[in-house]
């Protein structure tokens, strides 16, 4: 048999199963997720099902969000999302299943229970891991005989550089089930802009301006700023080396990372001083501030006065304000 043949054999079945009932495709979510990783996902698969109609007026795939709680999840950009319990499902129940595995979480090593459910019986951790590092091609991590597992690090889009982006999973996917022209037509319609060169596939999506690191890596201290935050973490964000992030940084913004932050905190420690009765040293912890002797020292250095001063007079004027 000569390669167009079979070439033609495997675009024929799988035009053939292409026809089958809808892909249940599952995406298993963790408190303070991504958004962004949860909604390039659904809009690939959303876009398949444009593309690429089922039979019987169903869609191609059909997409169930699930958590270990189920109900509304808070995401890191304080949105919510309604999810179905995960033990609504068997893994079994699906064609493929997404799991927001966090950089900073090592699943494995924390929730037997859930390694209990995608695995089946209650193996031992150690028999666990050595299951997940079962690997196929595209960073798939499959179950065996039946349902591939993909996982992915749940971080934000400027940091994919090295890593495996959540939408080339959800590609691989649709690729496996459709073919490489449809799984182009999804990159097309995610990222409009013409594409520099016919053979350019999914890589390009995780390619992003400085400008768009800066920014993700800001919004990031500002979701995490009643943490304590290093110049390391941040630069991580951005994939930049320390240097080069506090220059880019600064040229961006006209203040240093730290300045950004102490900003940040600032702001919400003047308006909880204002807005609310809580003590200064509850505010101080609030706001990543450590204590309240600690935040009168640095809230007298910014503003000339101490946070209960400050309180009493109702704030600052504006012209004092922009001062400072």
């Amino acid at each position: 048999m000569n390669l167009s043949t079979a070439s033609a054999l495997s675009e024929s079945k799988r035009q053939e199963t292409s026809t089958r009932a809808s892909r249940h495709i599952g995406l298993l979510l963790f408190e303070r997720c991504c958004i962004y990783n949860a909604g390039v996902i659904s809009e690939a698969f959303r876009l398949a099902n444009e593309l690429q109609p089922g039979s019987g007026g169903q869609p191609a795939y059909r997409l169930s969000l699930m958590s270990k709680s189920g109900g509304n999840i808070a995401t890191s950009s304080s949105i919510s999302i309604w999810t179905h319990h995960l033990h609504e499902y068997a893994v079994t129940d699906f064609d493929a299943l997404f799991v927001a595995c966090s950089k900073s979480e090592a699943m494995a090593d924390r929730d037997p229970h859930l390694l209990s459910w995608l695995f089946g019986g209650e193996r031992s951790l150690h028999d666990a891991r050595d299951r997940t590092s079962e690997t196929t091609v595209d960073g798939a991590r499959t179950r065996p005989a039946t349902v591939p597992i993909y996982w992915f690090k749940d971080i934000p889009m400027a940091a994919w550089s090295g890593v495996e982006a959540p939408v080339h999973l959800a590609l691989a996917k649709i690729e496996a089930d459709f073919g490489t022209h449809i799984a182009r037509r999804v990159v097309s319609e995610l990222q409009p802009q013409p594409l520099d060169h016919p053979n350019v596939m999914a890589d390009d999506l995780s390619i992003t301006t400085t400008t768009d690191k800066i920014h993700a890596s800001a919004s990031w201290i500002k979701e995490n700023f009643s943490n304590s935050i290093s110049i390391s973490d941040a630069a991580e964000v951005a994939a930049m080396s320390n240097r080069n992030y506090l220059r880019r940084f600064k040229a961006e913004y006209g203040v240093t990372p730290q300045q950004y932050l102490m900003n940040v905190r600032f702001e919400l420690i003047c308006r909880l001083l204002l807005d609310s009765d809580l003590p200064v040293d509850k505010i101080a912890r609030r706001c990543g501030m450590g204590n309240g002797d600690r935040l009168g020292r640095l809230f007298r250095r910014r503003y000339g006065m101490s946070p209960t001063s400050y309180r009493a007079e109702g704030g600052l004027g504006a012209e004092d304000l922009s001062e400072s």
